[in-house]
């Protein structure tokens, strides 16, 4: 018999879906990018933002960004998290433009600082989600 808490995995729908099964499949980090401006978009829309397009494809990212904002939880009602606290939350600044929610890994509260570089990358926890980790830049 298992000791380890069990962990929810979120299960995403419409494009959201989309997003994490096309993660998935490349294993790696995908953004929604359309098709007819090339604007990488996150969280996805039906709608380019920038051109109104309706057109789009979900395509692999670099994963390189730069820590825009960050927070430190030092305690967590989800059982799968607790044993991980203090762990800090990150807003990146990917290189081709959105700003996406990451967990730092490799990296403890006091050495993250805004504007930092680090690489964002994928663990498939499902067919259909991924969780999102930034690491520091040079791992």
């Amino acid at each position: 018999m298992s000791t380890s808490p069990h962990v929810m995995i979120p299960k995403p729908d419409e494009l959201d879906l989309d997003l994490y099964q096309a993660i998935v499949k490349q294993g790696s980090l995908c953004m929604q990018r359309c098709s007819d401006c090339g604007t990488h978009t996150h969280p996805p829309r039906y709608y380019c933002p920038a051109c109104s397009s309706g057109q789009f494809t979900f395509a692999p990212v670099s994963g390189r960004g730069t820590v825009y904002s960050y927070t430190v939880s030092h305690m967590s009602v989800e059982p799968a998290w607790q044993a991980l606290v203090p762990f800090v939350t990150l807003v990146v600044e990917l290189d081709e433009g959105p700003r996406i929610v990451a967990t730092a890994r490799g990296l403890a509260a006091p050495a993250v600082r805004l504007g930092m570089p680090v690489r964002v990358v994928t663990e498939a926890k499902s067919d259909d989600f991924a969780i999102f980790w930034a690491e520091p830049a040079g791992t």
